[in-house]
């Protein structure tokens, strides 16, 4: 998988030299058997900008048009959401079909329509500073140090090193 990974980091960065992000978030989104991917940025104003958003063929098309449409701007105060919450706490945060579990009722609401089991949002970091956000939602149930999770984080923070997000 290490291999994969490092393919990735390559593909990344012609992704946002060419602002094209579907071809590189597809191909991480099959390694981990995810249903649905994205990226985001945060701006000045308390804002996540969503850079790039895709999900699995077979999705409802009205889901994915949604969610894409509704996460294109999202709030840092809507802590409902594990995108929110990995930013503003600066970790990882995981969500599940369970809200109490979680404690992210819009993770938990989006997993649903998803058909996904749960999600995980890794904040990327330009030195000490948290510039955005790397999620996935996958049919698979992980923990922390899975290896699945352990390769978002490691894409998450190719993506910092490289100062991507500064390139917007």
């Amino acid at each position: 998988m290490q291999q994969q990974v490092d393919e990735i980091l390559e593909q990344i960065g012609e992704a946002f030299q060419e602002k094209t992000f579907a071809p590189v978030l597809d191909r991480i989104m099959e390694l981990l058997n995810g249903r649905a991917i994205g990226i985001w940025r945060c701006d000045d104003k308390g804002q996540l900008l969503q850079i790039g958003f895709r999900a699995v063929t077979e999705m409802d098309e009205h889901v994915r048009k949604q969610f894409a449409s509704i996460t294109k701007s999202v709030s840092l105060e809507n802590t409902g959401l594990g995108i929110v919450k990995a930013v503003v706490e600066r970790k990882p945060a995981i969500g599940t079909l369970q809200v109490g579990e979680s404690g992210l009722q819009g993770s938990s609401e989006w997993l649903k329509k998803f058909g996904a089991q749960q999600s995980y949002a890794v904040p990327i970091f330009e030195d000490d500073q948290v510039v955005g956000v790397l999620a996935i939602s996958t049919t698979c149930v992980h923990q922390i140090g899975d290896i699945e999770w352990e390769s978002l984080k490691e894409i998450a923070e190719g993506i910092g090193e490289k100062n991507f997000l500064g390139m917007f």
